[in-house]
């Protein structure tokens, strides 16, 4: 009994740990953010912050990881409410920029630091991505189950419409020094990314 509460009030206190960080990255980016200032917010030493995390690379993955579950979990309910397969691609689209874009973390990094952190989160990257294509082949099997789609590899095309879209925001973010969008930038984007998906979809449909 007494190791289930000791299980529980760590789960507590990481879950504490990892909203407290998520604020203060979201502020102040990765860089600009220290381990004694996390445990400072929390009111804890930093010896009992390192006991949870033992460096500032492994709590900033906890705090990715945690936005990208909430992204999945929030984008799969919110296609629910589309029933037509274009329409859910085109939602899905739209809304993938725009977590894209208000991810406190990654938006307050430098391109140089995002491309040396990078391999730390490898693993959970590709987790995301087959997360992402796991509700994007849904998408293609109720287009297929309708008749609008006809799609051969579904695991392939999946993965060549998510490398499409990542290219679209890569090109915007390439000349800049960081990773954020500015709002003019974003319309933009936005436009290039409904043309591109509404022209992928049109590739998928049965041809009469």
């Amino acid at each position: 009994m007494n190791t289930d509460k000791s299980v529980s009030e760590k789960s507590n206190k990481v879950q504490m740990i990892i909203e407290a960080s998520q604020k203060r990255f979201g502020l102040y980016g990765i860089e600009k953010t220290s381990m004694r200032e996390i445990a400072d917010d929390l009111k804890l030493s930093k010896a009992s912050l390192y006991y949870y995390f033992p460096d500032k690379e492994s709590l900033y993955f906890a705090v990715v990881k945690k936005e990208q579950d909430e992204f999945l979990d929030k984008i799969s309910k919110r296609i629910l409410s589309f029933h037509e397969p274009e329409q859910l691609l085109l939602e899905y689209a739209n809304a993938r920029l725009s977590y894209f874009r208000t991810l406190l973390n990654l938006s307050r990094l430098r391109l140089e630091d995002y491309s040396n952190l990078k391999p730390v989160f490898r693993e959970t990257i590709m987790l995301f991505k087959e997360k992402e294509k796991e509700i994007i082949m849904k998408i293609f099997e109720k287009g297929k189950s309708k008749g609008i789609f006809f799609i051969k590899n579904p695991d392939a095309t999946a993965s060549l419409f998510l490398d499409l879209l990542k290219g679209l925001r890569i090109s915007v973010v390439n000349d800049n020094k960081t990773l954020i969008i500015e709002q003019e930038e974003f319309a933009q984007l936005l436009e290039n990314t409904n043309t591109f998906t509404e022209i992928f979809i049109n590739g998928l449909k049965f041809k009469q």
